[in-house]
């Protein structure tokens, strides 16, 4: 069930940063910061769904973890990227 709501969550969000999009994104900080964001985000997905696909329980509880742990770390960078000014 973790799996599941966190590739949805990460899904959710890789979409909203793919529409907006890093065109703002005038240094070269802010350019690694949101490639960082996409990055974290897509391997919290990955690991969401293959906890979902594994068959031992003691694998999709290690990926389950895993996969939520990077959603957390990406939710902070892309909290981290809405408070950095643009311009």
């Amino acid at each position: 069930m973790l799996s599941a709501a966190v590739a949805g969550t990460a899904a959710t969000m890789l979409t909203l940063l793919a529409m907006l999009g890093g065109s703002g994104a005038n240094t070269m900080i802010l350019k690694m910061l949101f490639d960082s964001q996409l990055l974290v985000l897509e391997l919290a997905l990955v690991a969401g769904i293959a906890g979902l696909i594994r068959r031992r329980e003691s694998q999709k509880r290690m990926l389950s973890h895993t996969s939520a742990l990077l959603l957390i770390l990406g939710t902070i960078l892309v909290s981290i990227g809405a408070a950095l000014p643009i311009s």
